[in-house]
């Protein structure tokens, strides 16, 4: 593909050889003379000058060293966008496959592709040019958008809503049934029943092995009869994520991998959660929140907030703690060489 015809689809300015035949993508070390590679900034400068690349997705006013450019405010995102361009996944044919099966009442959408042994429960409803793979499993009463790709081994339970291009990946589960337990009078444990199915926002990215709870009434906010959790529009759920029963994620949030919200927790909108962070139940995150990976988040943490550590604390300052904590051993070897000092002065025993 031609570098002025890879500048036209993405909307981006060509200086330099527009006619050069790109035949793969690369970082800059690996780059080769076919290649077309990107670059942020200044600080990769010796990287840029280095490479063979042929040409490259640069910032507008950043030298390219005479090599074809391609010209992006966002140089990282034009190349993740030019991945589908040069490297387009194939797209199964429409059609639902013999092994598939449909209970009463499906309703499918145009070009929608069903792949091997899935199972649609009864009154689901596909979006257009929706792709199920082989082995999905959806329940009763799911509602799926259009432009949305199920992958195997997927579970979306009763009554989940999904809308359009959300994208779940390998063994995710919509819909679990909440941990959600009480006691009767006799102290004997009590299984809630949870029965708010999901709902998942457009755009949203499912990660492998997510888990996302259904919630029970038990968790209505606002005055809401039935409380349901919530993945905003265009949230990315790293694999291996837990979400909590009553939980709500809000627009454009990240949540990086064996992350987990203990039910009911609120987090706004533009909030990322670094890998392994945890919250309790029952807290709010506010807009735009940055959690350090492994944070453990014990209360409600105020927009624009950067946090890190267990309890969560201000980032600034848990920088100052873990570098008291690389002094402790020496300054606990001073505290006994002064408490042995004042022993020795009083005239009593170690």
């Amino acid at each position: 593909m031609r570098l002025g015809e890879i500048g036209s689809a993405l909307g981006l300015a060509c200086e330099g050889d527009a006619t050069l035949e790109v035949e793969g993508l690369a970082g800059l070390s690996d780059a080769g003379p076919a290649d077309l590679s990107f670059v942020t900034g200044d600080a990769h400068r010796s990287a840029l000058e280095a490479s063979a690349a042929g040409a490259v997705i640069a910032p507008p006013a950043l030298d390219a060293g005479g090599r074809a450019v391609l010209r992006s405010a966002a140089p990282y995102a034009a190349f993740a966008r030019a991945i589908d361009l040069l490297y387009p996944r194939p797209r199964p044919a429409p059609g639902v496959h013999p092994t598939a099966a449909l209970g009463s009442g499906v309703e499918l959408g145009r070009d929608v592709w069903i792949g091997a042994y899935a199972v649609l429960g009864d009154g689901v409803r596909i979006g257009d040019r929706t792709r199920v793979h082989p082995h999905v499993t959806l329940y009763d009463g799911v509602r799926v958008g259009a432009d949305c790709e199920l992958h195997a081994g997927a579970c979306v339970c009763a009554g989940a809503e999904l809308g359009d291009r959300v994208v779940v990946h390998p063994g995710a589960v919509i819909g679990s049934e909440g941990f959600g337990l009480t006691y009767d009078e006799h102290g004997a444990r009590v299984r809630i029943p949870h029965v708010g199915a999901p709902v998942v926002g457009d755009g949203a990215q499912i990660g492998a092995n997510t888990t996302i709870d259904a919630s029970h009434p038990g968790h209505a906010r606002h005055g809401a009869p039935l409380a349901r959790t919530r993945i905003g529009a265009h949230v990315a759920l790293d694999n291996q994520v837990h979400i909590g029963h009553g939980c709500s994620v809000g627009d454009h949030s990240t949540i990086c991998a064996r992350a987990a919200l203990g039910g009911s927790t609120q987090l706004g909108r533009l909030v990322t959660l670094g890998g392994g962070t945890l919250t309790a139940g029952h807290l709010r995150v506010g807009d735009g929140v940055m959690a350090a990976g492994a944070t453990g988040i014990v209360g409600d943490v105020e927009a624009g907030t950067r946090i890190a550590g267990l309890p969560h604390m201000d980032f600034a300052l848990w920088r100052r703690v873990m570098t008291a904590m690389r002094r402790l051993p020496e300054l606990l070897r001073r505290v006994q060489r002064i408490e042995r000092s004042l022993d020795g002065g009083s005239g009593e025993a170690d």
